[in-house]
């Protein structure tokens, strides 16, 4: 039974990507630079995600925020990901954007929450963190359509495995609307460049 129910969601999951994969290619007009995506039909967030967003934020409900995900054992990319997150945070600062830099684990198991409290203390004050466990993290990676495969965890061995997972990262309005769609590692001056150039978007 628990494996016909296992194939039914797998199915079930399947056909909800290829759903909103159409509704965005077919309904949200998007203006592409780079891997960057500006919605110009932003994606409202549940009311689910929108309050755990909220509680990352340092000055309350008004501030934009940018959303990453990750895990602090990994060695480059995340990383990588937070100095960019970091320098992005900066740059909106110094255009008077109030904006919070959300770093997600996808690897709670080994991030616990003082290990994310100083690990994202490193890259900046205006960075925080989520942490979630079981279908609850499930619910929010599939929010983000966000995916992480773990490489030999098991029964032995639940401290040296690798995780692999997707760089997209997000761009969220105070109102709870996903407004950018880009990639954590490649797009950072792009977005540096929405921060300086793209008065409208944070206006709207």
């Amino acid at each position: 039974m628990k494996k016909i129910d296992g194939i039914k969601l797998r199915a079930f999951r399947n056909y909800y990507f290829q759903v909103i994969t159409i509704l965005f290619l077919t309904l949200v007009q998007a203006d592409i630079r780079a891997a960057t995506i500006t919605l110009s039909r932003p994606i409202t967030l549940q009311p689910e995600t929108i309050i755990h967003l909220e509680q990352a934020s340092t000055t309350g409900t008004s501030q934009w925020k940018l959303v990453v995900f990750g895990f602090t054992h990994c060695k480059d990319v995340c990383p990588m990901s937070l100095v960019n997150l970091s320098m992005m945070v900066k740059t909106a600062i110094s255009e008077q954007i109030d904006i919070n830099g959300i770093f997600v684990t996808v690897d709670p198991d080994r991030d616990t929450e003082a290990i994310l409290a100083n690990y994202t203390k490193s890259f900046g004050t205006d960075i925080s963190y989520l942490r979630f466990e079981g279908e609850e993290l499930e619910r929010f990676k599939n929010t983000f359509q966000v995916e992480a495969i773990f490489y030999t965890k098991n029964v032995g061995n639940q401290t040296h495995y690798q995780v692999d997972h997707s760089t997209t990262a997000f761009l969220v309005d105070p109102a709870g609307r996903i407004r950018v769609i880009f990639d954590a590692l490649k797009d950072a001056r792009d977005m540096a460049r929405i921060f300086h150039e793209d008065k409208k978007l944070f206006k709207s």
